[in-house]
């Protein structure tokens, strides 16, 4: 394994290293006055197929743990809709 720890992501984007094995351990999103929905995808751009998907609470933070972890081969792209104030992803990149 490599590195490793969480990720606050407020944007669209590439989890640690574009098309790099990562694990995906849990997250915590924080929502505005809307419930927020984060999906994680295997690979490296929006199109990319959803692997997990998860909702936030209205003005509340909402707490995903994934124990073993779901592993993405090919990288992982973080998709936060407009109502996801942040997003921390606890991952490892696996080298």
């Amino acid at each position: 394994m490599g590195r490793g720890g969480s990720y606050r992501i407020t944007a669209d984007g590439v989890l640690i290293l574009s098309g790099q094995p990562v694990y995906v351990y849990g997250m915590h999103i924080v929502s505005g006055n809307t419930s927020g929905t984060v999906r994680l995808r295997g690979g490296t751009v929006v199109g990319d197929p959803i692997k997990v998907q998860e909702t936030g609470v209205t003005l509340e933070g909402a707490t995903f743990d994934y124990g073993q972890g779901h592993y993405f081969p090919d990288g992982c792209y973080v998709d936060v809709d407009a109502n996801v104030t942040s997003v921390d992803v606890r991952a490892e990149l696996v080298r």
